[in-house]
């Protein structure tokens, strides 16, 4: 198609639509003036005005199929449908507000269950998790002959680390609370106890502070704590505590 056909086109099919009222008055006169002097034609070979008229209706395949056929070449009748049947859907609900306040209710309640569970799924499966190369973590798990959820144990991860040819860094964590005493309050926070070599396998460090050590995992060593930005403003004030003393649910911590 030549590119000024093709623009010529368009905007044809644009007027019919924005201006379809006009467009079909155009097309009907249009119609009638060709069937009028189809009319004289067949007139002055000798037929009668009622036989011209109607032969020249044969040859138009009749008024209204020809503007159908004229609306279909334009493209745009499918729109004009669709704006038909919204406006005859608007009507009808508006002469019933019983049923339509049911169905607005319904369809809200049918979108928010929807959304909400799209929200679920997209935090769970779809969202990518918020470390570098996500692609190349995994995360194992075992299971006993009932199927129910085992941990392993930290010798098994010790030997994992010394003697994997697959993978390029193995962390272990085991998920327990702290109680976290405050000069206002005292509260339970979630934490984890983890290997030294959790962050660096996750490819992140802290923002203040170092990463742990592979001393750090010596039973002997003292223990060290890394918390985050929200307990480190919340309960500790935003204080310098790095290398500091913290004690949390009655054990002192290397922070």
């Amino acid at each position: 198609m030549r590119p000024g056909h093709w623009v010529y086109t368009i905007s044809l099919r644009l007027r019919s639509l924005l201006r379809w009222a006009q467009a079909d008055r155009e097309l009907d006169d249009e119609l009638r003036d060709h069937l009028e002097r189809k009319t004289e034609e067949y007139v002055a070979q000798g037929m009668a005005q009622a036989d011209a008229r109607r032969r020249a209706r044969l040859d138009l395949d009749g008024i209204e199929q020809t503007k159908e056929k004229c609306r279909d070449a334009r493209r745009v009748n499918w729109i004009q449908d669709l704006i038909q049947d919204v406006r005859y859907g608007l009507r009808t609900l508006r002469k019933s507000p019983g049923f339509t306040a049911v169905a607005i209710v319904t369809l809200a309640l049918g979108i928010s269950a929807n959304a909400a569970m799209f929200t679920v799924v997209y935090a769970v499966l779809i969202e990518p998790l918020p470390y570098p190369d996500t692609d190349r973590l995994m995360f194992l798990a075992a299971r006993d002959r009932t199927g129910a959820a085992i941990s392993f144990s930290y010798p098994d991860v010790l030997d994992w680390q010394q003697q994997t040819l697959v993978f390029e860094k193995i962390a272990a964590y085991q998920s327990f609370g702290f109680t976290v005493t405050s000069a206002q309050e005292t509260t339970r926070l979630p934490g984890r106890a983890v290997s030294a070599t959790f962050f660096s396998t996750l490819g992140i460090a802290p923002a203040v502070g170092r990463d742990f050590l592979p001393q750090d995992d010596r039973p002997e060593s003292q223990p060290v704590v890394i918390i985050t930005d929200r307990t480190w403003r919340q309960f500790f004030n935003a204080a310098d505590i790095v290398n500091r003393n913290v004690t949390l649910t009655e054990e002192v911590l290397r922070s």
